[in-house]
């Protein structure tokens, strides 16, 4: 069977579109949660790391840096554990033929979706903060690949292991 057929594809994207849509099921408070939750997470850590035990070593734009390495962090964690809803799509593997795959791919990249989400949000709090935003920041697309990969080898390595071991 072909994963990269034109039937697969569309599945993939379908898979994609129908788990972003059940997310949030059409509110405004979805969306506004996934946005707000890393930012409420980041303002705790910043208020404690920084303002109460003086982590803040004199690196610039250090808030931005914590905000940037908890987007990422947040992306593989919701990326690994999306993964493991191979199981909770049992009666669709068993009805139709497709590459199964196809499943923790559409959670990864469901996953991503949320990340490039958050990364507006980065992005408006940097300027916000005055970040030089130059060629250098394009240096977030190949980490976010690596990270995007890795997270897409974890996620296959712990749905075959829950499958087996649930």
């Amino acid at each position: 069977m072909n994963f990269f057929s034109q039937k697969n594809r569309i599945l993939l994207k379908e898979l994609i579109k129908t788990d972003f849509k059940l997310r949030y099921q059409g509110s405004f408070i979805g969306y506004l949660w996934s946005i707000l939750k890393p930012l409420m997470m980041f303002t705790i850590m910043y208020l404690v790391f920084v303002r109460f035990l003086r982590f803040d070593d004199g690196t610039p734009h250090y808030a931005v840096g914590l905000l940037l390495a908890m987007i990422f962090w947040g992306f593989f964690t919701e990326a690994t554990h999306m993964g493991l809803s191979i199981v909770s799509r049992g009666d669709l593997l068993r009805k139709l033929n497709f590459p199964k795959q196809t499943i923790v791919i559409s959670s990864v990249l469901g996953a991503a979706i949320n990340f490039l989400i958050n990364l507006v949000v980065v992005f408006v709090f940097a300027l916000i903060n005055h970040v030089p935003i130059g060629f250098n920041t394009l240096v977030i697309i190949p980490l976010f690949i690596e990270v995007l990969l890795m997270a897409m080898g974890v996620a296959f390595i712990l749905s075959a292991l829950f499958v087996k071991y649930r």
